[in-house]
């Protein structure tokens, strides 16, 4: 059977571990902020469509988010590997400057905040804490991360790919 508070303070950790508010996980599931503070007091569970989103967002399977644990050796969780950036990306940093400035600050702390920039070779990677922020940054902002990025590296035609820091998941934006 479900526990309910185990479940509750394991979806609590993983919003606390990407630093987004209640309100920011609300909005990135479409639910209430009164929502998720009822799953995270073990109220109740959200429901499956909302299970499904929320193992998006956190990199987690169904039964991971619910028991707190891997079920399967087969886990994508298992297999998520660090990407390789160690030191804060200058060209990012200016990046996210200039977004800041153009965006709305509930957009910008939601999607953009503990995302990470690095040039590999002729490609610019743009890391995302998880797939979901990652295929949403390349749908809904790539034309405005691209022409930033070519303008700040001086290149016109910049390659640049949206990969989650969990599992190497890529959307490229040639």
């Amino acid at each position: 059977m479900i526990d309910n508070n185990k479940a509750g303070q394991n979806i609590l950790n993983l919003r606390k571990r990407l630093s987004l508010t209640q309100t920011e996980l609300s909005s990135l599931l479409g639910v209430s902020h009164q929502a998720v503070s009822k799953w995270e007091q073990g109220d109740c569970l959200p429901d499956i469509g909302v299970l499904l989103k929320l193992g998006q967002v956190f990199g987690k399977s169904v039964e991971e988010l619910l028991l707190g644990e891997s079920v399967s050796r087969d886990s994508a969780s298992e297999k998520i590997v660090s990407p390789p950036i160690e030191l804060p990306d200058e060209v990012w940093t200016q990046a996210l400057d200039h977004i800041q400035g153009r965006i709305s600050p509930p957009s910008f702390n939601t999607w953009f905040k503990g995302t990470k920039g690095k040039q590999l070779g002729e490609t610019y990677c743009v890391y995302s804490p998880s797939r979901f922020a990652s295929e949403w940054l390349y749908h809904r902002y790539s034309n405005l991360i691209v022409p930033i990025l070519e303008d700040i590296t001086g290149t016109s035609s910049l390659k640049v790919e949206f990969c989650s820091m969990g599992a190497w998941d890529i959307n490229r934006k040639d």
